[in-house]
């Protein structure tokens, strides 16, 4: 084999090589948009107050979306509200949604502070954050973020009454 050849075959294997390992690689899935979809007491006590919340989860991406666990925090008017979690497998599928129920819980401070920050507010501001587990080879987690508004009181027009 001449010198030439030799050369010409080593730069094809490594192209072949470098396309192989890019066909390999993972692509980063877009984080999820999650948003409260349902908010129930369960029970509640001096110290502690247990929440369920609907979770609905759409995955952006153009491939399912295996979870087998996500994290939260929800924060309402700029303060934390409730923290939560679940182990809930769940596919999302491509371009779709589904939902999770979580279980969530909020202190006695963190409801008085709440109740303080909605004296006389029409509206309330909200954030929800944290990870989701994927179910896969490689524990990934991806990290999400939502935050919206919505109106507690109705607007008012002049000299309307209740």
């Amino acid at each position: 084999m001449t010198a030439g050849r030799r050369c010409g075959a080593i730069l094809a294997g490594l192209l072949a090589t470098m396309l192989l390992l890019a066909g390999c690689s993972t692509v980063e899935p877009e984080p999820p948009h999650v948003r409260v979809a349902d908010l129930r007491l369960l029970d509640s006590t001096v110290f502690e107050q247990r929440f369920e919340i609907n979770l609905r989860i759409g995955n952006p991406n153009d491939f399912a979306l295996p979870l087998d666990g996500l994290t939260f925090d929800l924060e309402v008017n700029g303060e934390t509200f409730a923290r939560g979690f679940s182990n809930q497998r769940v596919t999302i599928p491509r371009l779709g949604e589904g939902s999770v129920s979580v279980a969530a819980s909020t202190t006695l401070v963190e409801l008085l502070q709440q109740m303080q920050l909605l004296a006389g507010r029409a509206d309330l501001t909200y954030r929800l954050r944290g990870f989701a587990y994927l179910d896969s080879l490689e524990r990934r987690t991806v990290p999400y973020e939502s935050e919206g508004s919505f109106r507690l009181l109705p607007t008012m027009s002049p000299g309307q009454s209740i």
